[in-house]
């Protein structure tokens, strides 16, 4: 089995590279043949290169086998990347917890004074916004970070560092965390509003410095047009790292 290290090297500087160049062969191809590609979608923010939004070279992965609403394995090396530049000492906020894979890995990279928030709908919760048929899956399921929970007794100190909170991103209140975060993943329910919702929040969460990333930018269209609209309203500086489906922004002093 890869180690950590091992295995966020191949993140970054194998599986990155020559999953964009497989992309960029794939949409040359579908143009030649003038067919569309139904799982991704325009997009309107500017590219960067993942080395434009981290110091960090030196990455760690765990929990590399990837389950179908997971980040792939290229993504979770760069959100890796950012959680070890985190401030000791701040929080890191996640939306959307899902099974647990991010969350651990952010515990993980982060320094040991940081704590890990994160946040997901309970399966029987009422929603605010309406969900999407295709994601039912990520809210129905026993229950939210078995990933993590797995690692408890190997990893105590980093896993003790993660608080589970449970609750509608549309109506929690955030303010306990406001200007607080080195960094805020966004990786929630996928629909416009709460795409919306989740991103104003996200933004105000975020320390001096400190950095939002969205998933799924180019991959779910609400996610896509939410974050194209935000950009064209306010110039924030959003940017799409390439060959992802990572969204970045980093706020100024």
């Amino acid at each position: 089995m890869l180690n950590e290290t091992i295995r966020g090297y191949y993140a970054t500087r194998i599986y990155l590279p020559l999953s964009g160049v497989a992309r960029r062969w794939q949409d040359y191809s579908r143009r030649l043949r003038g067919k569309s590609d139904g799982l991704t979608h325009s997009t309107g923010l500017p590219q960067v290169p993942w080395i434009h939004c981290t110091r960090q070279r030196s990455i760690k992965i765990w929990e590399g086998g990837r389950a179908n609403g997971n980040v792939r394995i290229s993504e979770l090396g760069i959100l890796c990347a950012l959680a070890s530049e985190c401030a000791d000492g701040s929080n890191v906020f996640e939306v959307g917890t899902f099974d647990g894979r991010t969350t651990l890995n952010f515990a993980l990279n982060a320094p040991a004074g940081c704590v890990v928030y994160t946040l997901d709908l309970p399966p029987d919760r009422d929603t605010a916004f309406p969900l999407l048929s295709g994601e039912r899956h990520l809210v129905e399921k026993p229950k939210p970070g078995l990933r993590y929970e797995a690692h408890r007794d190997a990893h105590p100190a980093a896993v003790g560092k993660i608080r589970q909170l449970l609750g509608d991103s549309a109506t929690f209140n955030f303010s306990p965390y406001e200007g607080s975060c080195s960094l805020v993943f966004v990786d929630g329910a996928h629909g416009y509003d709460y795409v919306l919702s989740d991103s104003r929040v996200a933004m105000t969460m975020a320390s001096d410095g400190g950095v939002v990333v969205w998933h799924d930018y180019g991959v779910w269209p609400d996610v896509t047009r939410a974050l194209d609209e935000l950009e064209q309203c306010g110039a924030y500086g959003l940017r799409h790292i390439r060959g992802t489906s990572l969204a970045y922004w980093k706020k100024g002093p």
